[in-house]
């Protein structure tokens, strides 16, 4: 990390954006003060990976972000090592053990190059005493951010430098330029840069590639990217498909690196992406999120064999399938790449959630994407259909064919229930029939994760990758109506008893939008009966009455389902709290083992997602 003064083309802006940021952070200052702090600061530039300060090192300093971005990391006793959040241009790190005189809290490092100004704990506390009022200010921003902290906050990536990395040199980059281009001038103001571009602009061949090694050109090249970031929602890095030093800037430089790899080359990586990933020569390792782009043939219908490129690459989050020469591909590529994305969460509910089908109709013709989706129970059933990205009408057909099969049909009853009611075949070959075998989670066109319950660890347990079909099984695996079932060292069972509607899962996922879809939720009413009846009433007040009938009372197949929902219903209402729309429609009067409704249920879930979204338009158009 180099403390060397700034040489003037660099100071000049820099200078003047320290100005703004030191007048926000301490107000109106007295004539002289700015000047007086501004003579005493020191100046940093950090490359990508270089540390700050440690968890525990003395609290010596503040420092104030001039360009780039740093992370905070805080380690648990348990060793795990948690992302506190980014700290990005304009904004301080350091002052709560500067005022406390304690010992850092956590880890700060920069996850690309960045410019700081660090300002010493004594320079501070000599400043505090001679001005009391940049003590009262610095108090009072601390105190603010810390109760901004305790308030569950969506994860939001700040993104705007965004790094494309091929992994082979064949890769038709004119063809993918072209495509990103289209996709992106949705999201914002985009440029994009390669190493001619560069030289271009900067009317001197080679200056890409300058290191430090040469100071003057590789300031004045990190001043006008810098320049370039400011005037643009987004600067997109095109990186050469080698370990070459305009590469190395492109990842120090990037929030976030895309490896673009053509789907149908080897799985495994290339030694200049090991040697860029893991940080080669004693080097940095690679701080910024990364993604995996797999670009597929237009006529692939589904992915497959995804588990060995992400096997190959730890350094890998996950993995973004698009195809060729198709528009909403890229066009939900950019919107993942640059925070704008639509994530789509579907609730438990039984046969009710076939109105999904209805709601998802309507998002398609309001022309609304889901570019994540996740769901628990039968939500997940319905969410992993949507995930293979099949027209709205395809998913129709597909689930009213699958659900003929009524997966509690009485054929399907344990001859002897001791660990169910029903044996689980039909519903085994009804998701078989859907998901097959050899289709995976991270083989899907659209990113799906689901829920379910794990009685071995009596915790939740997110499916994001493995068999599908089993995933999906295990989700909705309601107990003492399916068996439980075995993956991995679990005893799965639906999902609804630990997260009725994952809400919050997808929050932590970085999606500009959540949509919410709860089956379940009903106002609460007392029952219009004094005495439970006997079997004899019931039976007779069901078959005689019709609508009209006197005991509206849960059947036991029904009272499983909703004990189930009433576990996590207080989680599911902080969900519905968290939602940016939620859709609720009024099933009541369906049943929630009522497998032979779905054009009704359907019919019910489109009208209701026409109504809420005319309401909430504005807040869901995705850029």
């Amino acid at each position: 990390m180099d403390s060397t003064p700034l040489p003037p083309h660099a100071t000049r802006q820099q200078t003047a954006r320290f100005r703004r940021i030191l007048t926000g952070y301490f107000g109106q200052l007295e004539p002289g003060v700015l000047e007086e702090i501004l003579a005493q600061c020191e100046w940093r530039e950090c490359e990508g990976g270089d540390t700050l300060f440690r968890q525990g090192d003395p609290g010596d300093a503040a420092y104030f972000v001039i360009s780039g971005r740093l992370r905070a990391i805080r380690t648990a006793p348990d060793g795990l090592r948690h992302v506190l959040g980014d700290i990005k241009p304009g904004e301080t790190v350091g002052e709560i053990a500067v005022l406390s005189d304690d010992v850092r809290g956590a880890t700060v490092l920069a996850t690309r190059d960045s410019v700081v100004v660090r300002i010493s704990t004594d320079r501070l506390q000599q400043w505090f005493m001679q001005y009391p009022q940049l003590l009262l200010q610095t108090a009072k921003l601390v105190i603010r951010r810390n109760r901004s902290q305790q308030v569950r906050r969506r994860r939001v990536d700040q993104v705007s430098n965004i790094t494309i990395l091929p992994l082979s040199p064949h890769i038709d980059l004119t063809r993918f330029r072209v495509e990103l281009a289209h996709g992106m001038a949705a999201c914002g103001k985009t440029v994009l840069l390669d190493p001619a571009i560069v030289d271009q602009e900067l009317g001197s061949p080679g200056v890409a590639f300058v290191g430090k090694e040469n100071p003057d050109r590789y300031r004045h090249l990190s001043a006008w990217l810098d320049k370039l970031e400011s005037r643009n929602d987004y600067v997109v890095y095109l990186a050469n498909p080698c370990d070459d030093a305009w590469t190395q800037r492109c990842l120090r430089q990037a929030d976030r690196v895309l490896l673009l790899a053509d789907a149908a080359d080897s799985a495994m990586p290339p030694d200049f992406e090991k040697a860029l990933m893991n940080g080669n020569d004693g080097g940095h390792r690679l701080q910024a999120d990364t993604q995996l782009m797999l670009w597929h043939d237009p006529e692939t219908l589904m992915p497959v064999g995804t588990a060995r490129w992400l096997d190959a690459r730890p350094w890998v989050r996950e993995v973004i399938h698009v195809r060729r020469s198709t528009p909403r591909h890229m066009a939900r590529l950019a919107r993942l790449l640059t925070g704008n994305a639509v994530g789509l969460v579907l609730g438990s509910g039984g046969a009710r959630g076939l109105a999904a089908v209805g709601i998802i109709r309507a998002l398609e013709e309001a022309g609304i994407p889901v570019d994540r989706v996740g769901g628990t129970s039968i939500g997940a059933i319905m969410a992993a259909g949507v995930a293979l990205d099949h027209p709205v009408e395809r998913l129709a057909d597909k689930v009213r064919h699958s659900f003929r099969q009524n997966p509690t049909h009485l054929n399907d009853l344990s001859p002897l229930p001791i660990l169910s009611v029903f044996q689980g075949k039909r519903l085994n070959t009804l998701l078989q029939s859907v998901f097959p075998d050899h289709l995976h989670i991270e083989d899907l066109w659209i990113n799906f994760y689901c829920i379910s319950s794990d009685m071995a660890t009596n915790g939740e347990v997110v499916h994001r990758r493995g068999s599908l079909w089993k995933a999906v099984r295990a989700s909705a695996a309601l107990p003492g109506i399916f068996p439980v079932v075995r993956l991995g060292d679990g005893l799965h069972v639906d999902g609804a008893f630990m997260n009725s509607l994952p809400v919050d899962v997808m929050a932590d996922m970085a999606v500009k939008k959540i949509l919410a879809v709860d089956f379940s939720w009903l106002p609460g009413s007392k029952p219009e009966f004094d005495d439970i009846p006997g079997p004899v009433d019931f039976l007779m007040d069901r078959f005689l009455n019709g609508r009209q009938r006197l005991y509206r009372v849960p059947t036991l197949l029904s009272s499983i389902v909703q004990s189930s929902l009433l576990a996590s219903s207080q989680r599911s209402e902080l969900a519905r709290a968290e939602a940016d729309v939620l859709f609720s429609p009024d099933l009541r009067r369906f049943e929630l083992l009522g497998w032979n409704f779905f054009d009704a249920l359907v019919k019910i879930g489109h009208e209701h997602a026409r109504e809420v979204l005319a309401r909430a338009e504005e807040k869901i158009t995705p850029p």
